[in-house]
């Protein structure tokens, strides 16, 4: 992190927020920097579009500058912000049309490419992920793709800790079955 002008090497990011709350542009970028790939993943994990998630994380980060001054700084930072990651996709949604299903094949080149560093989904599970319900998708990427805690997940949904672990056991219950069928399926076309 020293790399960054004006900026001391290897800063906490309890130290980066301090900076930012005091005005630091620097110690902000580099805050972007450390969160802006997490942040995407999660946007273009609901808007199915990389320019699309990209406009909202940009929202996203304006919204936590315009409010950085009254977070509190006994929730850790990266919740807080795919809570406002959250919102802004749920607001984006709400002013522009859902995109069609099949525009997910477009785009699923897109998602590789921003995952090159991870595990790259196969096409079948990011169908079968595809097929869930809007909320059970949501916790299985939370979860599984993201690596978030249960109680990060509480928070960043806004719901119950037990709500969290009942609809992520349904979710994976649902993910099972619809990937056994997908094996299935593969199966067969291979006989």
């Amino acid at each position: 992190m020293g790399d960054v002008a004006g900026l001391p090497p290897k800063m906490t990011e309890e130290e980066l927020l301090d900076r930012i709350q005091q005005g630091d542009q620097a110690a902000f970028g580099e805050m972007f920097r450390l969160h802006r790939g997490r942040a995407y993943a999660f946007a273009f994990q609901y808007l199915h579009n990389a320019e699309d998630a990209r406009d909202v994380v940009q929202e996203a980060f304006i919204k936590v500058l315009e409010n950085i001054r009254l977070f509190d700084r006994e929730r850790r930072f990266g919740p807080w912000l795919l809570t406002i990651v959250r919102n802004q996709c749920i607001d984006h949604l709400r002013r522009k049309q859902r995109r069609p299903a099949d525009e997910l094949a477009s785009t699923l080149e897109d998602y590789r490419h921003i995952a090159a560093d991870r595990q790259v989904l196969r096409n079948e599970v990011w169908e079968a992920l595809e097929k869930l319900s809007g909320d059970h998708r949501e916790i299985v990427f939370l979860k599984d793709y993201q690596g978030h805690s249960y109680s990060e997940i509480a928070e960043i949904l806004n719901i119950p800790l037990g709500t969290v672990m009942s609809r992520l056991h349904h979710a994976r219950r649902n993910l099972a079955a619809l990937l056994r069928g997908v094996g299935s399926t593969l199966h067969e076309n291979r006989s």
